[in-house]
């Protein structure tokens, strides 16, 4: 499983593993289960992002979320 995509998403997603390795897991289980394989998580300064599972190569997908 890679992650790929938006790379300020990435540096968000890596800052939430940092502080809490357990957010992290519980973000890709929530995307894993959805039936959009989507969840969407927020930066500490409130930017939003989508992080996406991609079912074909099963890499995590990070976008920035659009309003």
């Amino acid at each position: 499983m890679k992650l790929e995509g938006d790379e300020e998403g990435i540096a968000a997603l890596k800052a939430i593993h940092a502080k809490d390795k357990g957010a992290m897991k519980f973000l890709i289980q929530d995307a894993k289960t959805n039936t959009d394989l989507k969840t969407t998580f927020k930066a500490e300064d409130g930017r939003a992002f989508v992080l996406r599972v991609d079912p074909r190569t099963g890499n995590l997908v990070i976008e920035p979320r659009q309003s």
